[in-house]
């Protein structure tokens, strides 16, 4: 109880609640530029994090996080360019209303479903990582090995379009996860003599530079959008009884599959809300109506993308596991504080668990104050040229790459990244695996090699724990699922194209 207290004393403070706005504002500017999101804005974020408490921190993360998943729906109802992948489906329904004159509903819509879905999702976190770190305890090196491998097994398969890429991407990831300090014999590996490699890759470098510095790489080739927007089309915010009366069936079964999807690692908003709104419109009086401005057709999807954040964080508090980039960033970000997300930290810092816990919640709420009383102006901020937004990223950037150690080496490693980080993007390469293999890198190879230390060698031992060979299935499952739906779409492309 005293993690409680103390945990309702850092929020409700002049420092919690300043750093829920902030972040809230912060959010909904990123997530509806296009091309930004929570990832990057996460990235971006971190280096000013370094010197405040991991409470406030936390906060603050969380709410630019609940916030930007939200602001992408502005940019794909005004301009129908979502601001973030996840907003992809609301653009559909969203802007179709726009153009009929309904660009205030369709908002007010957006603002309320992802209030909705962000508190369900954030009362799931509460009610659900806790019994799961309680059996977490249970977990041996072995359990650990496996999860964590199903953890990148399932989020390099679901990245991108092809599952190769995306295995290549998280071997990668692994690699660089090796350079540094051996965790079990202590020694240097693969430093090539840089002392600045012997704490291992600085992950804030890999991470500004492979999220941040590559958009910025693709921001600045980019034309001028040319694109404007009636400015005088976002007025009031909120919803009628009718629209409450006509959406609130699709807000709550949006919520609940958003959570649902959102604990599992990899899947994320960009597939559940499209699983939201195939739902709504499948269990519509009306499914005609969708993709011609029906109102549906934005809360489910936004509601659902914002309840997968609360989602996200659960088996990462639970089980040290990210369950999508953007969670893996943040878990970053506590291993910067010198905390180890897991059920060790329910134990070790009660008060900073049940901050996250409450937060998110409490990002939520925040929101949607923010987005009523401040909307119509941050509308305007997706009328900014791309070379502004790309300067000002490099700037951030650059300035967050030195700002932790004061050295030129990670800024040189920064802009490195970049230009990889660019050149995957061109490629098609998925970037996330990356960054989530360089977070499970470490809990991967030290649970396997401890596990074989303790068992001499005899690799039988991830066969014969319960919770490794679960975990190893699933891993298994989360390769083969996506081939076996390729080489079927295949399928039925080719005798359609028989017929």
């Amino acid at each position: 109880m005293d993690g409680i207290g103390q945990s309702l004393g850092i929020i409700f403070s002049l420092g919690g609640l300043g750093v829920l706005f902030i972040g809230a504002l912060l959010g909904i500017v990123i997530g509806a530029l296009p091309g930004l999101g929570p990832s990057i804005g996460l990235s971006l974020l971190i280096p000013f994090t370094y010197t405040m408490s991991p409470e406030l921190s936390m906060l603050l993360m969380i709410s630019l996080y609940v916030s930007a998943e939200y602001g992408g729906s502005i940019s794909a109802i005004l301009l129908s360019t979502p601001g973030t992948a996840a907003a992809a489906a609301t653009a559909i329904d969203g802007y179709a209303m726009a153009q009929k004159g309904r660009a205030n509903e369709a908002i007010s819509i957006s603002l309320t479903a992802s209030t909705v879905g962000g508190i369900l999702g954030g009362l799931a976190l509460l009610l659900l990582a806790m019994p799961l770190a309680s059996l977490a305890l249970r977990f041996g090196p072995a359990g650990y090995f496996a999860a964590g491998l199903f953890g990148l097994t399932s989020v390099a398969a679901l990245s991108g379009g092809s599952l190769v890429k995306g295995l290549l991407c998280a071997a990668l990831g692994l690699a660089l996860a090796t350079v540094g300090i051996d965790p079990i014999a202590g020694t240097p590996r693969f430093t090539f003599g840089h002392f600045e490699l012997y704490e291992g890759v600085p992950f804030l470098a890999s991470l500004i530079g492979l999220f941040a510095v590559s958009e910025a790489f693709a921001l600045a080739e980019k034309h001028a959008r040319g694109m404007g927007m009636d400015k005088s089309g976002v007025g009031h915010v909120f919803m009628s009884a009718r629209l409450w009366r006509e959406t609130w069936r699709s807000m709550l079964s949006g919520s609940v599959i958003g959570t649902v999807l959102g604990i599992l690692p990899g899947v994320g908003g960009n597939i559940a809300c499209w699983v939201a709104r195939d739902y709504a419109r499948a269990r519509s009086r009306q499914p005609e109506a969708f993709g011609s401005g029906e109102p549906n057709g934005v809360a489910a999807p936004e509601a659902s993308n914002n309840a997968t954040v609360g989602g996200a964080l659960v088996p990462m508090l639970a089980l040290g596991v990210p369950g999508s980039p953007t969670t893996a960033i943040m878990m970053g970000a506590l291993i910067m504080h010198g905390l180890h997300p897991g059920p060790q930290l329910f134990a070790e810092q009660p008060a900073l668990v049940y901050s996250i816990l409450f937060g998110v919640i409490l990002a939520a709420l925040v929101q949607y104050v923010v987005g009523s009383l401040f909307l119509p102006i941050l509308a305007r901020t997706v009328l900014l040229p791309d070379g502004v937004i790309a300067a000002g990223i490099l700037c951030f950037a650059v300035l967050g790459a030195f700002a932790i150690r004061n050295l030129m080496f990670d800024v040189w490693l920064t802009m490195a990244f970049g230009v990889l980080g660019y050149l995957m993007k061109k490629f098609a390469f998925p970037v996330a695996p990356v960054i989530l293999a360089m977070v499970l890198g470490y809990l991967i190879e030290s649970n396997y090699r401890t596990a074989l230390v303790s068992s001499r060698g005899d690799y039988r031992v991830f066969l014969t724990d319960p919770i490794s060979v679960l975990f190893l299935m699933l891993s298994l499952a989360s390769i083969l699922i996506p081939i076996w739906r390729a080489r079927s779409a295949r399928g039925r492309r080719g005798r359609d194209a028989v017929a």
